[in-house]
């Protein structure tokens, strides 16, 4: 008799209520469909019976029943609120969604601590609904430019004295997102790459550290063999966006399609300057690679295997292959 596997079932629905999503016309289907999302994703969460997983749980169920009022008042007052008003208060719905300041302040206490597998999922998956909302209605104006320029410099500054790696990775999350939300204002289609290559680079960095179960920086010490410490190595950088690798290309295609408007210089210049900073914390992280002595024990050996090799081609290759 087979196991019921209750996190396939709840991610295969969560993947249904994102296609649903996806190819919703209207307003109230689209709301509908995050509503289910959000139905599958606690069950997905809750994995023990303890005291703070529960209270994470809380927190995200509070703060997307908030958001998702907030959007369902907002299409109700449609014909009767302004249009740049109404779609103002229904991109700042799905920024409390998306955990963008300064609505940010839930989404690293929530997600420290959590699996890699969950976090994978919340930080890639549960991103594309509030994202797919936005890109409909975001409008170039002071407001949308300034929370963006806040995310982006909270979401460096943010991760610099973090020692627990999933607060890291949540603050990077952060500082990309601000990214995204610059492809959407230029009104092309760059955002949907962006955030493609961005879900490819951070579910290979997940899976990699799930494998070597590290959770803080000082944990990096661990006995692995030169092949494991230098693919982490490289994902952290990728993740960091260092030159040559799919996720600076990204970013310099951004940064091409936001030197064509003149008024976009001083945004894109704070952009750089925090996507640096973003580099030198993953830049520290990767220190301890270097610094530590290697254990070549004949078992690591069996570390070196076609699994670790998929995760570099996902890292590297193929998010290549979708910005030709």
């Amino acid at each position: 008799m087979k196991i019921f596997n209750k996190k396939v079932f709840f991610l295969s629905m969560m993947i249904m209520s994102t296609i649903m999503m996806l190819s919703s016309s209207k307003w109230l289907s689209m709301w509908m469909s995050m509503e289910i999302n959000l139905m599958m994703t606690v069950p997905f969460i809750f994995q023990n019976k303890s005291k703070e997983l529960s209270e994470k749980i809380m927190i995200y169920f509070l703060i997307q029943v908030m958001a998702s009022m907030l959007f369902l008042i907002m299409i109700m007052m449609k014909p009767i609120l302004m249009n740049g008003i109404n779609k103002m208060i229904m991109s700042m719905s799905m920024m409390m969604k998306l955990g963008l300041p300064p609505l940010h302040m839930w989404m690293p206490e929530m997600m420290n601590k959590i699996n890699w597998d969950t976090l994978m999922v919340m930080i890639t998956l549960q991103k594309i609904n509030p994202l797919m909302v936005m890109s409909e209605m975001i409008e170039n104006n002071m407001i949308i430019i300034s929370l963006m320029i806040t995310a982006s410099t909270v979401g460096s500054i943010g991760g610099i004295n973090q020692l627990s790696l999933t607060k890291i990775i949540v603050f990077s999350s952060i500082n990309h997102m601000s990214w995204i939300m610059m492809c959407m204002i230029m009104k092309n289609m760059l955002w949907m790459k962006y955030f493609i290559v961005y879900s490819m680079i951070t579910m290979s960095l997940c899976i990699m550290l799930n494998k070597l179960m590290v959770f803080y920086i000082n944990q990096f010490s661990m006995n692995s063999n030169n092949y494991m410490k230098i693919s982490t190595m490289l994902m952290l950088l990728n993740m960091g966006g260092l030159p040559p690798m799919p996720g600076f290309f990204i970013k310099w295609m951004t940064i091409n399609a936001m030197s064509e408007t003149v008024s976009m210089y001083f945004i894109m210049t704070i952009m750089i300057l925090s996507s640096m900073i973003t580099l030198v914390f993953y830049m520290r992280m990767t220190f301890y690679f270097m610094m530590m002595s290697t254990a070549m024990n004949k078992y690591k050996m069996l570390l070196k295997n076609k699994y670790t090799y998929i995760l570099m081609l996902m890292n590297m290759m193929m998010p290549l292959i979708i910005l030709i």
